[in-house]
């Protein structure tokens, strides 16, 4: 018998971790945060919008989808009870929540439509480095931070999230129904808050997610909710 199991181990394909890296620039990538849902009719525009982002450029795309549409009929498959809660807190308490909402850098943004003001050429605040190792399970994430004033980082939060792009529904209920609905940027994990500093985390992949869609986002907020840096990097192929 153990010789058997030895002649199956070596049979057995060997799975490597990919490795792979993203260090941001010397200005401040923006974050913008999409909140919606798959049971809100005025949400699948906003969703195209957050899709037509350039992948390359200076912002930080996650969609949050929440829950608190589900009761409508049609359960939103990639919205969690605690993104609604994001949500709330983003909004510091004021007592609302709206769908689609878009945040860049904290603040409510309602001319997302007419598209993003212009990125400033001001020095960052901070800069940040991930490091990804992605298996066919998990991603091992690293990112790693520094402020270029010593008190900038007082207070300080850092997040981590894990994205999935090319995502689609066949909507059989609610505002949507017989809609197909496509989505990019959503995170199915969030991780944080950790160090400002330094964090390292270990996402596990569920069945279904598609590895060579997924990414991770990094992010650093002050103690007010406003971005130090962002950075986001693909999954590594």
């Amino acid at each position: 018998m153990r010789a058997l199991l030895l002649l199956v181990a070596l049979l057995a394909p060997a799975v490597h971790a990919a490795t792979c890296s993203a260090v941001s620039g010397d200005t401040r990538n923006r974050l913008l945060e999409l909140y919606t849902s798959e049971g809100c009719s005025s949400c699948p525009p906003a969703d195209r919008w957050l899709s037509r982002l350039p992948r390359d450029g200076d912002v930080v795309a996650l969609a949050f989808h929440v829950d608190y549409w589900d009761r409508l009929g049609w359960r939103d498959p990639f919205a969690q009870a605690a993104f609604s809660q994001r949500q709330r807190d983003r909004n510091r308490g004021a007592g609302w929540v709206y769908t689609p909402q878009v945040m860049l850098d904290g603040e409510d943004y309602r001319a997302w439509h007419r598209g993003l003001p212009s990125r400033s050429s001001a020095p960052a605040p901070a800069s940040l480095a991930l490091t990804l190792d992605q298996t066919p399970e998990r991603v091992d994430v690293q990112a790693e931070s520094r402020f270029i004033a010593p008190d900038a980082g007082r207070n300080a939060r850092l997040y981590l999230a894990l994205l999935e792009n090319r995502l689609s529904s066949n909507v059989s209920a609610g505002e949507n129904v017989r809609r197909t609905l496509q989505h990019d940027h959503v995170v199915r994990l969030l991780a944080g808050p950790f160090d400002p500093a330094r964090a390292r985390h270990r996402f596990r992949l569920q069945a279904g997610w598609k590895a060579a869609d997924l990414g991770v986002a990094a992010f650093v907020l002050d103690a007010k909710g406003a971005t130090l840096q962002a950075l986001a990097r693909p999954g590594c192929p």
